[in-house]
């Protein structure tokens, strides 16, 4: 398999994972959108908690020039950790909600 096919295949089930978590006290459901044409991956959140309707991404990923790219990563443990204890170095991960100034002070990829 090659690296890119790897890496999406890494990203489709770190994403399919976390829809499997339960969302406490609410209504709140996951749904993940794959693009694998465009190499963009999400995973949005929808319902209502306590009355509120809820809708939003809370992981999004590219790859770019062969490189995971972090736009956006609403969770807890961080999706950047679950990448690398999924076997992609940090070298290939690139936080990029991190302004480039700020991606110097990480051990990840600055672009």
């Amino acid at each position: 398999m090659d690296k890119l096919e790897h890496y999406r295949q890494i990203i489709r089930e770190i994403l399919n994972n976390h829809t499997k978590v339960a969302y406490k006290n609410s209504e709140i459901k996951f749904e993940t959108v794959f693009d694998n044409e465009s190499d963009r991956y999400l995973l949005m959140i929808l319902g209502r908690e306590n009355k509120r309707y809820e809708h939003g991404c809370l992981i999004h990923l590219d790859i770019i020039n062969e490189k995971i790219w972090i736009q956006r990563d609403g969770t807890e443990l961080g999706v950047a950790n679950e990448l690398v204890e999924a076997g992609v170095p940090k070298n290939n991960i690139v936080l990029g909600f991190k302004s480039p100034e700020r991606r110097k002070d990480t051990e990840f990829a600055i672009t």
